[in-house]
């Protein structure tokens, strides 16, 4: 059995572990499953079983699965120290193990108590091996499951970032060649505000290769975000106006970089750049509970539609907002008759540079 987790695992990419049994979701999920095969094993016995023989295999079977789950976590400080087969292979062996421990220690206990519903006329090592292979084939379905998912979710991660790099690679030239123009012709006439630029700049690119999957904190993207909106408006004068209404953010909550600048340079792009008088930029936001809604507004122009640009941007941050937060998070558009209006809702974290 083993050696069937080991060939699951060798087309594993580097680093993909096994997830903690230490959270709350995996120890229901372990429960869950536990109390289906109870009632599988005794509905294969006897069709139904009795409520007698149901509650006691139950009460063992929870036991059994909780002791082995804690154990894989208690275990994990260790696992995680190997390579990721081996981790797999070290959580599996270690639920094996401490099911046949759990198991012969019940053995003991109920040959003194007289307990008769698992059939203790068994000999010990019958019972023991009996729970260790049926934890050991449980726990070989339970951890392929668990596998598959942890690669798909690396996979769309990767995804996601490939296509946070394609967005900025497209994005950059165009972006370094207007902010390079702008720099060079402040250099005559405002020097300090063209070395300005140039730190803005420089931060603004240091943001952008950032990892998309890491998170930050509200306060640094939201001053990546006050960075881009400058070098902007001196590239566009008057022409471009921004309202930052921000004050009841929250700045140490958790977010993912890059989210409010694509959103904030299809404000620009699609809104004031498009019309000749220019227009306002609104950006506000505040808590709301457990969320966190930050939304921006723009003027659209009359002959103004959304290119496949604007659409791809949005695409992207609802796929990494549904990777990182699941259903808790929500990008929503909507438009009226003269303001485009970006909804962006996030779950409160508390952020840690940890």
């Amino acid at each position: 059995m083993a050696s069937t987790i080991e060939t699951d695992i060798q087309s594993q990419p580097e680093g993909v572990y096994p997830p903690s049994f230490c959270t709350w979701r995996l120890l229901a999920a372990v429960s869950v499953i536990t109390e289906v095969c109870v009632i599988l094993l005794g509905m294969a016995q006897s069709g139904y079983p009795g409520w007698a023989w149901l509650g006691m295999a139950s009460l063992y079977g929870q036991w059994l699965a909780l002791f082995s789950a804690a154990g894989v976590c208690v275990m994990s400080g260790w696992t995680s120290r190997l390579s990721a087969r081996g981790a797999w292979i070290g959580s599996w062996i270690t639920a094996v193990l401490l099911s046949a421990a759990f198991s012969y220690a019940a053995w003991l206990m109920a040959g003194f108590s007289g307990i008769s519903h698992f059939k203790l006329s068994d000999s010990a090592v019958m019972f023991v091996t009996k729970s260790a292979l049926s934890v050991g084939l449980v726990a070989v379905v339970f951890f392929r499951y668990l596998l598959i998912r942890t690669r798909w979710r690396a996979e769309l991660m990767a995804q996601s970032e490939a296509r946070v790099q394609a967005l900025q690679a497209r994005i950059r030239p165009h972006f370094l060649f207007n902010s390079l123009n702008t720099i060079a012709s402040l250099i005559p006439v405002d020097p300090e505000n063209a070395e300005a630029a140039t730190l803005d700049l420089a931060d603004i690119f240091r943001g952008s290769m950032r990892r998309a999957d890491r998170p930050i904190s509200l306060g640094d993207e939201l001053q990546l975000a006050r960075q881009y909106l400058d070098m902007e408006k001196r590239r566009l004068g008057n022409r471009l106006e921004v309202d930052w209404r921000v004050e009841e953010l929250p700045p140490r909550a958790s977010v993912l970089p890059l989210m409010l600048q694509p959103l904030l340079e299809n404000s620009v792009g699609h809104g004031v750049q498009s019309n000749p008088e220019g227009g306002k930029i609104v950006v506000y936001g505040r808590a709301e509970g457990d969320q966190i809604v930050v939304t921006i507004r723009n003027p659209t122009a009359a002959e103004d539609h959304i290119s496949s640009g604007h659409g791809m941007a949005l695409d992207n941050i609802r796929e990494r907002l549904l990777l990182a937060f699941g259903p808790r998070a929500s990008l929503h558009t909507s438009q009226d008759a003269g303001h485009f209006y970006t909804i962006l809702s996030l779950p409160y974290v508390e952020y840690s540079d940890r």
